[in-house]
């Protein structure tokens, strides 16, 4: 009749592992062949060689065997069945034993090897975190397995123990290892999660920051840059005074109002998106920026300016962009724009007052009509002629 695994306490688990009949380890013999250790076969589950005449017990079975199966039983001894859950097993009990079987059979092999060489068995501690083996209770519960039925089952049979009499010492030296191979690949493992998880903080700070950033200096809507930001990038290009010039377009669309009050504000919205897209598209063109500062306004300003004919040709195609129809859910429909243009020394008094002419520019632009420009002159307004933007 078949027993039931304890855990090396003696207490019954609530859940435990049934294991086979086993006789006495004391009345238990096992049998070592002389001629050890020549490769013939293979570990379970491995392409590593097995000695052709591995020590077994009378019933036929390997040592390893017996030590897996208590290990397993040790480790799985408050595991809760019910809810799927293992215990100190991170796989299937099928797995865990075949997994098991192999150190144990590492561990069998370091304590018969001649020399004896215990820091191997780190190699299995190794093992035990790589493969998961990690709940709180599995290095005590695997150091309390080994120590009790190491010696027990290696010691049943007289050979190995007229060939290593130390066997209780080198069980202890082969669990001492095991246990800092564990702890020290446990250390490494929880390192790296640490420094892991490190990295992950400082991405999503770096993420947010960038996020925030970029919501504090451009505009929810259209993408484009805000107020802020394209008069702080003229605050700085005037202060910079690298003795060049600067150009800033000022750009109020015609009837956009119109159309907001008779489509609604979803369709303004659209407008805007698209009518942003063009006039950002035409100022990346002639090497400028584009910034959205409220309701229908924008502004493209050139921090190195191309001069009044350069910033007067990207007003124009600025104009004729936006005047072309523009396809929305609700149907075509067409827009244009007026534009004030300014052109200064890049030493000029303020980034405030080139704000201003240009503004005063724009006001002369829409006193013309729909679609037309004005550059600001400090001599008097108008010296540039303006005209309208050609339409498609």
């Amino acid at each position: 009749m078949a027993e039931t695994a304890l855990n090396e306490t003696g207490q019954r688990g609530r859940h435990a592992v049934p294991l086979a009949a086993q006789p006495p380890l004391q009345s238990t013999p096992v049998v070592l062949h002389a001629s050890w250790p020549a490769p013939t076969a293979h570990w379970p589950g491995t392409a590593t060689p097995r000695p052709a005449h591995w020590p077994t017990l009378a019933d036929g079975t390997e040592p390893e065997t017996q030590l897996a199966r208590a290990w397993l039983a040790a480790l799985a001894v408050n595991r809760d069945e019910s809810a799927g859950d293992h215990g100190d097993i991170p796989m299937d009990l099928a797995d865990a034993r075949q997994f098991l079987t192999e150190q144990s059979a590492a561990l069998v092999s370091i304590l018969l090897g001649s020399p004896f060489l215990p820091r191997q068995a780190a190699a299995v501690g190794h093992a035990l975190v790589m493969a998961d083996f990690v709940g709180a209770g599995v290095l005590g519960r695997s150091l309390r397995v080994l120590i009790l039925r190491l010696p027990g089952l290696m010691g049943a049979c007289a050979e190995v123990t007229d060939r290593h009499g130390d066997l209780e010492q080198r069980v202890a030296a082969v669990t001492e290892a095991l246990a800092n191979g564990y702890v020290g690949a446990l250390r490494d493992r929880t390192l790296a999660e640490q420094e892991s998880i490190r990295r992950a903080e400082l991405d999503a700070h770096r993420i947010i920051s960038e996020q925030l950033r970029h919501q504090a200096t451009h505009d929810p809507l259209t993408g484009l840059p805000n107020r802020a930001a394209v008069f702080g990038r003229l605050s700085a290009a005037v202060e910079a005074a690298r003795g060049g010039r600067i150009g800033l377009c000022y750009l109020d669309l015609d009837g956009f109002k119109g159309i907001n009050d008779r489509y609604g504000h979803d369709a303004g919205d659209e407008l805007l998106v698209a009518v942003a897209e063009r006039i950002g598209r035409v100022a990346r063109g002639h090497r400028a920026l584009a910034a959205r500062i409220g309701g229908d306004e924008f502004v493209v300003l050139a921090e190195s300016s191309p001069g009044v004919g350069g910033m007067i040709a990207l007003a124009a195609g600025i104009l004729a962009e936006v005047s072309r129809p523009v396809a929305l859910r609700i149907g075509r429909v067409r827009v244009s724009a007026c534009a004030g243009i300014v052109d200064r020394a890049d030493d000029s008094p303020s980034a405030a007052t080139m704000v201003a002419d240009a503004d005063a520019a724009l006001y002369q632009a829409k006193s013309r009509g729909p679609g037309s420009w004005a550059v600001y002159d400090c001599a008097g307004m108008g010296a540039e002629p303006s005209r309208n933007a050609p339409r498609r």
